[in-house]
């Protein structure tokens, strides 16, 4: 609960232009799964110019992961005190492609790891870390691998009573906006008196299409908070042998008792 209360302590604080970062990223790729799910489920067509969409996704995925590991790292800088470190074209290069390639497995390893069970949890502690640790001095996918599993596999206990936290909590929003979204129909009916196919028939609502979109509506709510919990637990993990949590309370101290002076 520490954790998460920092976490939307970082949030609430954080600069005006932290999450339009991050919903810079996250939202083409949103939009575009919907249009590609709805459109592939519907059109007759489909089949034409699927292996051409399906390529798109993949850009907007690489592109989603990217801008995340930015938006990530700034969440640490802040953590760190220091600014975000200033990447050259080709530090980012290679930084989008460890990001694509490490991140592109989990499509296939975190359901595995789930219909197994006991696995998810360190899996999905090293997906976010991957994201994390994209900026931190890392060379290359297997230095970045090493060091995200390495900080999966600590505290395993918080780390599963976190994601039990976040489970709970990302089912009450999913139920929140399944029931806007759901009402919203009638509402304008009410309000405005403009009917719909929805208002005629409500179940015609309740499609594959309607719950893909919940779903990622309740991603873009939960996610950042995802990522700035596993900023947190990856900076306390790496001040095991660093010791920047206790310097930057130390400066803390040390700032409070010069102000107290002055006054």
């Amino acid at each position: 609960m520490r954790l998460l209360e920092q976490a939307v302590f970082i949030l609430r604080m954080a600069p005006a232009d932290l999450l339009p970062a991050y919903y810079i990223g996250s939202l083409p790729f949103i939009l575009g799964l919907l249009y590609f799910w709805s459109d592939m489920s519907r059109s007759p067509d489909a089949g034409e110019y699927s292996a051409s969409a399906a390529l798109v996704m993949a850009l907007l995925f690489a592109w989603m992961k990217y801008c995340q590991a930015l938006f990530a790292a700034r969440i640490y800088a802040r953590l760190s005190h220091k600014p975000p470190d200033s990447l050259s074209y080709k530090r980012q290069g290679v930084q989008a492609a460890s990001q694509t390639l490490l991140h592109s497995t989990g499509v296939f390893i975190l359901p595995l790891a789930l219909l197994v069970t006991l696995p998810f949890g360190w899996c999905f502690a090293f997906y976010q870390n991957v994201t994390v640790l994209s900026q931190n001095e890392c060379a290359g996918v297997r230095a970045l691998y090493r060091q995200a599993w390495q900080q999966a596999r600590l505290w395993p206990t918080e780390n599963h009573h976190l994601m039990a936290v976040i489970f709970i909590f990302s089912l009450t929003i999913f139920a929140n906006l399944a029931i806007a979204v759901y009402l919203f129909p009638q509402m304008l009916k009410t309000f405005f008196g403009y009917e719909s196919i929805f208002t005629l028939s409500s179940t015609k609502l309740l499609n594959t299409t309607f719950w893909i979109t919940i779903l990622s509506l309740t991603y873009l709510c939960v996610d950042p908070l995802i990522k700035t919990v596993y900023a947190l637990r990856c900076f306390y993990g790496l001040a095991i042998t660093s010791g920047d949590d206790i310097r930057f309370e130390l400066q803390g101290v040390i700032a409070n008792q010069q102000n107290i002076g002055r006054q």
